[in-house]
Formats: structure tokens, C-alpha cells, sequence
């Protein structure tokens, strides 16, 4: 079954190569600095999760978002788009994403209106039941890292209202560039493009930069 989710789910590595870029006229899609790998939890060990050193960033907060993100036990669009995110609890940037949820009312209202939203510990091992294309799958948080080739966190996962994969941002999102994806996937831009050949992705750059943001940057010479 896990296989088959693998190939039904996968492309995942297309997204990393495709908003972060490969060459040296690019850097990672919010322009962070290198992320350092973590230590990696007993039920992890085949998956190296790594999360962005920033000493600056506080991690703990004094609210949540308990109205804005479903309880992760069952993971199903629910009818609407679906949004996943890879978090971890000592991760300062997922702290930051959850902050600039938190203190921005339309994106906050967003996510909890327009979006099924979730928020799963990528350090905390826990069974869920995986809704994807009508059927309900049993898989543990490890399984769901694999699928998606998490590999830091945070890590944004877009799918569709039948719960399959659309793309996949990793790394942290300001709230601008946040509130111009979730605007993508409303507006069906990349629906009937090419996933294999990253087609979807090429149609993200381009319609962040239509909305005035470069996720590319050129290194100052």
C-alpha cells in the first residue's frame, strides 16, 4: 500500500528543485540561512528532518491556532483545498509561520475558512487516517514524511479537494507570499499542467512574480 502511495503521491523532489533552485543564481525560496540538521527522534531514524538555526527567533508562544488547524488524527480535504504543515516544536520558523497566522486576521481566516488546514509535529510519531482519492489509509507521521520527502521544517503541503498533492512549498512563507499561493490554488492555476515535468511550478514562480514577488535572488557580486 505504502508503494503505491509513493507513486501516487510522490514528485515531491520536483517542487524542492523547482522553488529553490539549484544554481548559484538562486537560494531557497524565502532567502533563510542554511538550516542545520536536528537530532533525530527514536522513531525517525530513517528520516533526517532538519529545521532553520536562527538563535534570534523565539520557538515557544503564548497562543494557538487551535481554531485555524483540524485535528490531525483523520487527514481528509473535507470538500475544500487542503493544506498540511510540517512543523517542529524547536523549530524557530515554524514558530514564526504559526506567529504570522496568528497576527494576520485574513490569513488566519483563511486557512480556517477556505482551507482544511493541519499542523503535524514532524519530531512526534503519531497514526493517522489518511484520506486520499475516496480511500482512508492507516499511516504513521514517519510514513507521511517519506511521501512527501520532508526534509526541513517547516514544509507546506497543497492538495487538491480529493485529498492528492498539488505541490509542495518547503521552507518557511511570509504572509504575502502565503496569501498569493493560497490565491493560486483558488484560482485553479495550476490545474491540467504537468506535474512530472514541474510544470506546476514553473506556473507558481511565474505567478509570484505577476504578484510582485521574486522568490529568486541573484548573489551580489
Amino acid at each position: 500500500m505504502t508503494k503505491n502511495l509513493f507513486k501516487t503521491l510522490g514528485l515531491i523532489g520536483i517542487s524542492i528543485f523547482m522553488l529553490t533552485g539549484c544554481g548559484d543564481g538562486e537560494t531557497t525560496v524565502t532567502d533563510i540561512q542554511k538550516p542545520k540538521v536536528i537530532e533525530k527522534t527514536q522513531e525517525q531514524k530513517a528520516v533526517k528532518i532538519e529545521t532553520h538555526a536562527a538563535k534570534q527567533l523565539p520557538t515557544g508562544k503564548s497562543f494557538n491556532l487551535n481554531d485555524v488547524f483540524k485535528d490531525a488524527v483523520k487527514l481528509a480535504p473535507n470538500g475544500k483545498y487542503e493544506i498540511t504543515i510540517f512543523e517542529a516544536q524547536d523549530d524557530p520558523y515554524s514558530a514564526k509561520l504559526e506567529n504570522d497566522i496568528y497576527n494576520s486576521k485574513e490569513l488566519k481566516d483563511r486557512l480556517k475558512n477556505e482551507f482544511t488546514t493541519f499542523s503535524l509535529d514532524a519530531k512526534n510519531n503519531r497514526m493517522h487516517k489518511l484520506q486520499h482519492e475516496g480511500k482512508d489509509l492507516d499511516v504513521d507521521t514517519k510514513t507521511l514524511l517519506g511521501i512527501y520527502n520532508v526534509k526541513a521544517t517547516p514544509t507546506l503541503i497543497f492538495s487538491d479537494k480529493k485529498g492528492k498533492s498539488i505541490f509542495v512549498v518547503p521552507g518557511y512563507m511570509p504572509t504575502k507570499q502565503f496569501l498569493v499561493t493560497l490565491d493560486f490554488v483558488k484560482e485553479q492555476k495550476w490545474l491540467g499542467l504537468n506535474r512530472k515535468n514541474g510544470d506546476v511550478y514553473k506556473a507558481l514562480k511565474n505567478y509570484y512574480l505577476n504578484h510582485g514577488i521574486d522568490v529568486s535572488k541573484k548573489i551580489k557580486k
